[in-house]
């Protein structure tokens, strides 16, 4: 039970500091760069991931049994589903809402994908098993 806690406090700690990278970018592609939301939120998912993945590598999912590229590869595979889900809400909440309702939505889209992003680098991503290839060797 330790270990579920200390990983939900990294979790929660990595994804902060990802998502504020994501908030960020995402502010400065709209504000400064002119562009429209829905084309900045992409852009910011990617330098937000870089964060993200280094951040449950070294500290929320340490005890992987994954190589790093591995970890990598499913971790990116685990965003991109996350991001995916994220820019259909977002995308749906724009057409509702707006475009000048991207920031709130951002956040309340974020929140619905955390657990969903939590269960997959857990179970899957940097799934803390002896994978079946390290096993047999």
């Amino acid at each position: 039970m330790k270990i579920i806690s200390r990983q939900g406090v990294w979790f929660a700690l990595v994804g902060e500091a990802a998502a504020a990278m994501h908030f960020f970018c995402l502010v400065l592609l709209v504000q400064y760069a002119q562009l429209v939301p829905v084309l900045a939120n992409p852009l910011a998912f990617l330098c937000a991931f870089v964060i993200s993945f280094m951040g449950h590598y070294r500290l929320t999912f340490s005890q992987t049994h994954h190589s790093w590229f591995q970890a990598l590869w499913r971790w990116f595979c685990s965003a991109v589903v996350g991001f995916g889900l994220n820019q259909i809400l977002f995308i749906t909440g724009i057409k509702w809402f707006g475009n000048q309702a991207y920031w709130w939505l951002w956040i309340i889209v974020t929140i619905i994908v955390t657990v969903l992003s939590f269960i997959l680098g857990k179970f899957w991503a940097f799934n803390e098993k002896v994978s079946h290839e390290a096993s047999n060797d």
